[in-house]
């Protein structure tokens, strides 16, 4: 394998690197999400970046999800 990384790799995160206070989406090769992870503080106000990738996902109040999304 070369040095330098491709494109399409992935660096997996080690358990230590995501904490209690971290967001994460799991997005499907369609665009279509599949799961997230939100800080465990809930209820909440996201910062205004993630509100915006929320509302992508139709998500306009993380305090009331439906059941279309994982929340681990």
């Amino acid at each position: 394998m070369s040095k330098h990384k491709k494109e399409h790799e992935v660096e997996l995160f080690n358990d230590d690197e995501i904490t209690d206070d971290d967001y994460g989406f799991v997005i499907d090769s369609t665009g279509k999400l599949k799961s997230m992870f939100l800080p465990g503080n809930v209820p909440f106000k996201p910062p205004k970046n993630i509100a915006k990738i929320l509302k992508v996902f139709g998500i306009q109040d993380v305090n009331n999800l439906d059941n279309d999304c994982t929340v681990h």
